[in-house]
């Protein structure tokens, strides 16, 4: 979140917004054009990190930490060769920051983790799911049904887009740079196509809002002419603004008809939000930036809800059996203020939103604008995690910042009245009360939706209901189908977490999954009818846990075919933490091949290339081991009239560079050796570190990471007592200053 954020909130809203209301958000370094001051640990972590490692421990690329070079020599190494496929990217002074960076951070004292370092102090902005699940808690409105439903059809090419760029004048190279790549300037290569005579690139990106620009011969940083939409760069430039809403795409229009949910309603058109790359979720704080089109979409949204409870609005915020307005007001911004600020208000606070009740027409037109105006400000609109200052320099967070962080990594939604009664009490201001509410919200039916939507995140298949295939190629791949898949995954991570036995191993050991009667028909398992979903055992083909879910199945292939380096890329990235520089120009695609022979055929030539081999021996390997499922999640013991080849090799499964190897034949052995690896387990304690916090951590958190992996891994990698331990760590309720 950025100071410009709540100014602009601020300077459009007179009401609900002032040195009381917010914080000054905490300054952020800026990668976005020329002259820009980039911070070195964003440019390592954008051009270094993938081969080096995030802390220098080495990979692909060698071992930096107490590297025997001098600053000098790194610098000189970084500009002619460095980064691997664009060398001279980074030359001068980017090198030279890359070298000082490396030199001074990555030493064995540095990296010891003696102590857990706090992370930064900032304001984060509710992401829609969490404004979503707010109101419908302030307003007590029902929650939409979680029964799989028939999604709206979609267009296929939906999530794909072309970046195409006319230089005015000859240019050697073009490379896409925005806040979907970290602004990494050598990231997403464009191809010049002559007869277009233009630089072109397509990209498959998730729902979200974007911020980028052209990189042009590596230093000229330029808007996309084509863009319909910018914003300031701060630097006196414009930022290219590109939004994808696929999973909106074909929604019924804006004008509901009635029995339409109130909260999707009124939300519907919120703008999406981004994920840099790398990072899953979607409440990454840092990229979420508030424009002109939040503010209208807050107002409209504060209106059609209002409007949607006004015959019982009076009774939301406390003051039905008030006599008089004064005396509504009191009882409002009190108990209900305190509620949707999260905190209780300060005095004037109190009186500026008292004043709309008692200077309104009538009680219910003042309670309605005192409403409204709150869903408007920064303090409903933000989670503050600023805290108060200590003798050590460190920032302290409040009681009330405490309960919102927990509710919101439990819930994700706003403080029940129990949560701020231990804010009000000081319960929260020692971790045994903190811990003791942990454990309370984990036991809430809502601990296991969030979860949930955790899982699909993780696992990347949120958009799997909105992406259809062919129906000539795939016709029993319908839309009910889909929509069971999500259900199904979202059915087997929380299981496992809440009923099961709780260990991390039985999400990719569980021989049983979730299925309804349409699902069931699709896997071809018996006994199974009506619309409830119930626990089946699987056949031993299916067992895998989540790396047989249709869903992930589904979302790491092809619209026509499976794809192994999807799904061997999946497991690298998603389940093991492991990243992959992008690949050299010279790379190529897969070569011209008999189109009747099988996938692993048509893919092997990757190992074989000296180009693509130092990515795609760690690749290829993993994904071979889908080969008995087709694109759309089906079983299947031939392709092409050829026996299917599920076995595969995977090397350094145990970090890159650690020179293990595990052989398999089959699926379930592929997932029992992820869920006895102490890399994956990790991995999977980083991924919900980082969806609870809400930031991809960089060397500075790399210690607070591995002390919740620790705790993690004395529990025996139980899952519940993984989601307790991201608030027991000490950098949970600790901050400080950038």
């Amino acid at each position: 979140m950025r100071l410009s954020a709540v100014v602009l909130l601020c300077g459009l809203v007179s009401l609900g917004c002032d040195s009381a209301d917010v914080a000054p958000a905490p300054p952020a370094s800026d990668t976005r054009g020329p002259g820009a001051t980039i911070d070195p640990a964003l440019r390592y972590a954008a051009m270094c990190a993938s081969c080096h490692g995030e802390a220098g421990e080495g990979g692909l690329g060698s071992r930096l930490v107490d590297s025997a070079r001098s600053v000098e020599q790194l610098t000189q190494i970084i500009d002619e060769r460095m980064p691997q496929g664009n060398p001279g990217a980074c030359r001068g002074a980017c090198a030279s920051s890359i070298a000082q960076y490396i030199k001074s951070r990555f030493t064995s004292q540095a990296l010891s983790c003696a102590t857990v370092a706090p992370s930064v102090r900032r304001l984060r902005l509710l992401t829609r799911r969490e404004y979503r699940a707010t109101v419908r808690d302030l307003l007590d409105l029902p929650a939409p049904s979680t029964t799989p439903s028939t999604p709206p059809t979609t267009d296929p090419s939906c999530g794909r887009h072309r970046f195409a760029y006319s230089p005015p004048s000859a240019a050697r190279s073009v490379h896409v740079a925005g806040s979907f790549n970290g602004w990494s300037p050598t990231a997403w290569p464009m191809t010049w196509v002559e007869g277009a005579r233009e630089w072109q690139a397509e990209r498959d990106l998730p729902d979200g809002t974007y911020q980028y620009k052209f990189v042009v011969d590596g230093s000229q940083w330029v808007s996309d002419p084509r863009a319909t939409a910018s914003m300031p760069d701060g630097f006196g430039g414009q930022n290219s603004v590109l939004t994808l809403r696929c999973a909106d795409a074909g929604a019924p229009a804006p004008a509901a008809p009635a029995g339409v949910d109130p909260v999707e309603e009124a939300t519907r058109s919120l703008p999406v939000e981004s994920r840099p790359q790398g990072f899953a979720f979607d409440d990454n704080a840092d990229s979420a930036l508030v424009t002109s089109v939040h503010v209208n979409e807050y107002l409209r949204a504060g209106r059609s809800l209002t409007a949607a409870v006004s015959s019982r609005l009076r009774a939301v915020v406390g003051c039905e059996a008030s006599a008089d307005r004064a005396a509504c007001a009191n009882t409002l911004v009190r108990g209900f203020g305190t509620r949707v600020f999260r905190r209780p208000l300060s005095a004037a606070e109190m009186q500026r939103y008292g004043a709309l009740v008692t200077g309104a027409r009538d009680v219910e037109q003042g309670v309605s604008r005192a409403v409204r105006a709150m869903l408007l400000s920064p303090s409903f609109l933000y989670r503050s995690e600023m805290g108060t200052a200590q003798p050590d320099g460190t920032f302290r967070l409040t009681p009330y910042e405490v309960a919102a962080a927990l509710s919101y990594t439990y819930w994700g939604s706003t403080p029940d009245a129990a949560l701020l009664a231990s804010a009000a009490d000081g319960s929260l201001s020692t971790p045994a009360g903190t811990e003791r509410e942990a454990r309370r919200l984990l036991a809430d039916p809502r601990a296991r939706a969030q979860l949930a939507t955790f899982a699909l995140q993780w696992l990347g298949v949120e958009t799997v209901a909105t992406t259809p295939r062919s129906a000539a190629m795939f016709p029993s791949f319908t839309d009910a189908v889909r929509a069971s898949m999500l259900e199904e995954a979202r059915r087997l991570v929380t299981s496992v977490a809440f009923d099961g036995t709780h260990r991390f191993d039985e999400l990719f050991t569980t021989r049983s999954t979730w299925v309804d009667a349409t699902l069931a028909s699709y896997y071809g398992l018996d006994g199974v009818s009506g619309s409830a979903f119930q626990r089946v055992e699987l056949p031993e083909a299916r067992h895998g846990g989540v790396l047989s879910l249709g869903a992930v199945l589904t979302r790491y292939a092809h619209s026509d075919q499976g794809s192994p380096i999807l799904r061997g890329l999946f497991v690298r990235s998603a389940l093991l933490c492991e990243e992959f520089p992008p690949p050299p120009p010279n790379a190529g695609g897969v070569p011209d091949v008999d189109p009747t022979a099988t996938t692993r055929e048509r893919f092997r030539q990757h190992t074989a290339n000296p180009a693509c081999v130092t990515c795609h021996r760690y690749i290829d390997g993993v994904g071979f081991g889908f080969e008995r499922f087709d694109a759309v999640g089906r079983l299947r013991s031939t392709e092409n009239g050829h026996p299917i080849d599920a076995t595969g090799t995977v090397f350094d499964i145990e970090r890159f560079g650690s020179d293990t190897r595990f052989d398999y034949s089959t699926l379930p052995q592929l997932a029992g050796a992820i869920a006895q690896s102490e890399t994956a387990r990790s991995c999977f304690a980083r991924q919900y570190y980082r969806f609870a916090r809400g930031f991809r951590e960089t060397a500075d958190q790399r210690c607070a990471v591995l002390d919740v992996t620790r705790r993690f891994r004395e529990s025996g990698y139980d899952l519940r007592e993984l989601m307790v331990a991201v608030t027991l760590s000490p950098d949970f309720a600790t901050r400080r200053s950038p």
